[in-house]
């Protein structure tokens, strides 16, 4: 009876370690940061300041102050917040999403496929393939603005219909609209308008690249 017993305690705790083994690896999948933080002026992850070299993990909130930059390196593309702007990243498969909260987030990448922009109106990509860079604004509830400064993206409403934005174009598009947004040329009249902000959003990003040297945490806009 007490050979019984031992066995059975054996084959008891031999599944209970094999058990234990096994989920470790899905542990360690669920853990996996989806990115990194470059450079941090006026930011935060979570609930404390951003510091570059800080990984971010899927869920993490991420935001600006006013007059704050966050810049990510995410993949093998980058992503950033302008000023008093807001996103949670999260892993879907093979692409990194960003849900973007309010504000401005901009995105260059080589691999179009593995990032995305999620914003209440829709989801915005990259075409597959090709180098973007592009930003994209929440302007009010059910109003987004979408740029594209290099190759095209591709504006997917709600409800299935889609649109594609070309290098030098800005698109705005409203949830009621069903996708049917309004191609915005340039500049208007009165003040410099949405896409004159957008603009100097990117031109900041860009002298940035060029003016600051390449280091461990600065490895260049389209790397």
């Amino acid at each position: 009876m007490r050979s019984i017993v031992l066995a059975g305690a054996r084959s008891c705790l031999i599944g209970l370690l094999i058990g234990g083994l096994l989920s470790l690896p899905a542990m360690g999948a669920t853990s996996r940061a989806v990115g990194m933080v470059v450079v941090a002026d006026h930011a935060h992850l979570g609930s404390a300041g951003a510091a570059s070299g800080a990984d971010v993990f899927p869920g993490d909130y991420l935001d600006t102050e006013s007059g704050g930059t966050l810049r990510l390196k995410v993949g093998a593309g980058q992503m950033y917040l302008l000023s008093s702007s807001a996103t949670v990243l999260v892993q879907e498969d093979e692409k990194v999403v960003a849900h973007l909260q309010h504000g401005t987030i901009g995105f260059s990448t080589r691999a179009p496929t593995e990032m995305a922009i999620q914003t209440p109106v829709g989801r915005v990509t990259g075409v597959d393939g090709k180098q973007v860079f592009g930003q994209v604004s929440l302007l009010a509830a059910g109003k987004i603005q979408i740029s594209a400064y290099e190759g095209s993206l591709i504006f997917e409403a709600n409800n299935g219909r889609q649109k594609t934005i070309g290098a030098g174009e800005t698109y705005e598009a409203l949830a009621d609209s069903a996708g049917g947004g309004t191609p915005q040329s340039g500049v208007q009249g009165g003040g410099p308008g949405p896409y004159g902000l957008a603009a100097a959003g990117a031109v900041a990003v860009l002298l940035a690249c060029v003016c600051y040297p390449e280091s461990n945490y600065w490895t260049g806009c389209f790397n």
